[in-house]
């Protein structure tokens, strides 16, 4: 008979599934507030440098104290359309980063292991999940066996709850490919670029310098499926990269350092929280459906959810109704504006190349301020709002077109 198998069983308070930022920024808060024992399990190297380019914004990044790993500062920014439709605004201070997500996730790492209450477990792939009354028992791939009272989900699109409880998944993904790129000649490295338009693929793509010879360029393509083949979204990029101008011009003797390939799924779940079980950030769908931005969901969901379950501790709690306030704090931030910019944002990939123009133009109108809240929140102003500043923001293009 083959010999079997050994395993072992430890026992953990919380384990967290998913060593990314949003089970970082989950973490972070149980392992300051409390003094229950911790685990997080990392199916790769915690901080995945093949995370597509993510982008947020400076006091982001301040508050979660991760701006040392910050890449690049943007005062201007330019939505554009491969057909040549722009819209482009400057700000007074710079108003979007890019980050490293791998030092991102090392800095949040590191803050989490000072507190001397959690444990890493990285290379090592969640693989079944039994629940009791009492526990739940999760078996790894490195032939462990552990045991918990609450188990988190932040496996992004592996949903690995979600699959096992058998609950709706987000409705909509981005398949995203891209390349951080050296030996570039970057006209203005203070400038980020996102593209709208199906030319290249309809979830639109990116261009985030670093400084005038690297850059960070790709293209998406937005599917109702969790799986969509690599090399279409890369051929896709590889169009653009000879097609595009004036980008074509910038990168023509480009080389690539990495290659960024992922899937980011849209649409929030309706249940972020089953009894001992809670999910966040990409496992939860809680990405922005209007602009893709995920760092900032996640940071900021992972924190909920982390103090939800701290003060569940902290107040000898810790039950189904207890751990559901995280359900009901993120619902009432963001439900009715997620509820509402999802069906937009949906509606949006799939529309045809004139009115991804139309959309740009309209836009082209906009004040700076309005932008960055369709760009943050999804806020589109109303017809009769911030008209002065609307002015103003003309004003200043047709001087600035005469000069």
């Amino acid at each position: 008979m083959p010999e079997k198998r050994k395993i072992t069983l430890e026992k953990y308070d919380v384990v967290i599934i998913g060593g990314g930022i949003a089970g970082l920024s989950t973490a972070l808060p149980i392992c300051r507030k409390t003094d229950v024992k911790l685990l997080l399990v990392e199916k790769g190297p915690i901080g995945d440098p093949t995370k597509t380019s993510p982008f947020t914004f400076p006091d982001v990044v301040e508050r979660f104290q991760l701006s040392d790993a910050v890449l690049q500062k943007y005062k201007r920014f330019t939505y554009r359309s491969p057909t040549g439709v722009t819209a482009s605004f400057e700000y007074e201070s710079p108003a979007f980063v890019t980050l490293d997500y791998q030092k991102a996730c090392g800095i949040m790492l590191k803050m989490m292991l000072k507190e001397g209450n959690a444990a890493v477990m990285e290379n090592t792939e969640a693989l079944d999940l039994e629940a009791s009354k009492t526990d739940l028992k999760l078996a790894l791939s490195n032939s462990k066996s552990v045991v918990c009272n609450v188990l988190v989900d932040a496996s992004g699109s592996n949903f690995f709850i979600s699959r096992k409880l058998r609950t709706k998944l987000p409705t909509l993904y981005s398949h995203p490919y891209g390349e951080f790129l050296e030996g570039c000649e970057i006209e203005d490295p203070e400038e980020m670029c996102i593209f709208s338009g199906n030319k290249y693929g309809n979830g639109g793509g990116w261009m985030y310098p670093i400084d005038r010879k690297t850059a960070r360029f790709g293209f998406a393509t937005v599917t109702r499926s969790s799986v969509y083949p690599r090399d279409i979204v890369e051929k896709n990029f590889r169009e653009a990269i000879r097609n595009f101008y004036p980008y074509n011009e910038m990168l023509s003797g480009a080389q690539r350092r990495r290659s960024e390939f992922g899937t980011i799924p849209f649409g929030p779940i309706n249940n972020l929280a089953h009894r001992q079980f809670l999910i966040v950030g990409d496992a939860a769908g809680q990405a922005t459906p209007w602009y893709g931005e995920g760092v900032r969901p996640a940071l900021e969901s992972g924190e909920m959810c982390g103090k939800t379950i701290a003060e569940a501790y902290q107040n000898g709690q810790l039950n189904a109704r207890t751990l559901n306030n995280y359900q009901r704090l993120w619902d009432a931030k963001n439900r009715k504006t997620y509820s509402n910019r999802t069906r937009a944002g949906f509606r949006s990939y799939f529309r045809n190349q004139e009115q991804w123009d139309n959309s740009v133009r309209y836009q082209a109108s906009l004040a700076p301020q309005e932008m960055m809240a369709i760009i943050r929140y999804g806020k589109w102003p109303t017809s009769q709002s911030n008209i002065l500043l609307r002015f103003y923001h003309r004003m200043r293009s047709v001087i600035g077109l005469s000069q």
